[in-house]
């Protein structure tokens, strides 16, 4: 199974905005497609004014990710990330920690790595909507 076919929809009633699961206060999201067979998923991610991710992450698939409105600064590089503002992730790269003074929406991608065997403990198969 891969994800599903869709052409253009409206998506504001697809799914339901929920807490993005283990981050902190003020940060949600919206799945708008996801594989359960590779946990392969694209997303909208939603920070409220003065939402943080205080921690350095590193995750163990790639990550795109697109900023559409607002920014967020990224405390350790000095970075402001505002709209138009993108990033691509391999596994293993080290990102953030990141502050949000205003709200910020993003466009994310996350995948498995397709150069290396599927790996059935990707963190992604927990992400399920």
């Amino acid at each position: 199974m891969a994800k599903p076919e869709m052409e253009f929809c409206d998506s504001l009633p697809m799914g339901q905005w929920r807490k993005v699961e283990g981050a902190g206060e003020g940060i949600s999201e919206k799945i708008l497609s996801w594989d359960p067979d590779t946990g392969n998923l694209t997303r909208l991610v939603k920070f409220s004014a003065g939402a943080r991710v205080p921690e350095v992450q590193i995750h163990d698939f790639c990550e795109e990710v697109f900023v559409l409105e607002g920014y967020m600064l990224d405390t350790k590089k000095k970075l402001t990330a505002a709209p138009g503002y993108y990033a691509c992730r391999p596994v293993g790269m080290v990102h953030g920690p990141y502050e949000v003074p205003v709200s910020c929406l993003c466009f994310e991608v996350r995948y498995q790595d397709p150069a290396r065997p599927l790996n059935p403990d990707c963190s992604l198969y927990k992400m399920k909507p």
